[in-house]
């Protein structure tokens, strides 16, 4: 009497193992977050020329407000074009470009929460399209109003207004894209300690200041703090990228 006995074969790839330890970064995640970290320094960086140059040339040469004063604001539009221009340039359109790889980088470094990663990552790619469209807007409104003033200038004054506020609106107006990047940022690296704890609770503190910025009474300090804030937060931040997570 012959005994038959079934005979299974498998492989590794048949018999799925769940472990307890989070996923080691690959080549390709390390090289993103050290690519977000150099962008991180860039942002950074515009954000400190931005600074500089508002305090050191813009406002001592009278730049207001185009809602507070518009008449006065479109004249120093027509005398200090270029110059508005490329802070704009500088600013919203190359500081938003860098921060789709800080989105990218930052996201990347997150992999041990990988929801709260690609939550992170969608709202940074949300904030680089806004300063970069805020740019766009500020850009053009500039160009037109310019432009109108040489022949008309009640619709120069009206269209320098109205851009004026879309433009605001998209980026420098309230902060509130930049705060829930920074909310989630901050929550998953408290939560993951992929990067350093300190930099997680700044970020926390800085989306409070960014949510501050949409009550009128309190939206100009607040910009103001949110700003600056964030020139320590993107230098820290870069530095942390740029250097390997610890495998686990």
């Amino acid at each position: 009497m012959t005994r038959h006995t079934d005979t299974f074969t498998g492989t590794t790839a048949d018999a799925p193992t769940t472990t307890g330890t989070a996923p080691r970064p690959t080549d390709t995640s390390s090289a993103l977050a050290r690519t977000g970290g150099i962008a991180a320094q860039l942002v950074a960086g515009t954000y400190v020329l931005g600074f500089i140059a508002m305090a050191a040339y813009f406002v001592p040469r009278g730049l207001v407000s185009p809602i507070d004063e518009p008449e006065a604001s479109l004249a120093f539009l027509v005398e200090h074009h270029a110059a508005l221009a490329g802070w704009y340039l500088v600013l919203y359109l190359l500081g938003g470009a860098a921060m789709v790889l800080v989105s990218l980088g930052v996201g990347a470094r997150l992999s041990p929460a990988p929801a709260l990663a690609r939550v992170s990552t969608a709202l940074g790619l949300v904030w680089s399209g806004m300063l970069v469209a805020s740019g766009s807007v500020a850009l053009v409104a500039q160009q037109a109003a310019v432009e109108l003033h040489a022949h008309d200038t009640a619709l120069a004054l009206d269209t320098w207004v109205a851009t004026s506020v879309v433009q605001d609106a998209l980026g420098g107006g309230i902060e509130v894209a930049g705060a829930l990047w920074a909310g989630v940022v901050g929550y998953a690296v408290l939560r993951t300690r992929a990067l350093p704890a300190g930099l997680g609770g700044l970020a926390l503190g800085l989306a409070v200041v960014g949510a501050v910025t949409v009550v009128p009474a309190a939206s100009e300090i607040a910009t103001s703090v949110f700003g600056l804030g964030f020139i320590v937060w993107f230098t820290w931040l870069g530095l942390a990228l740029l250097r390997p997570r610890l495998r686990a």
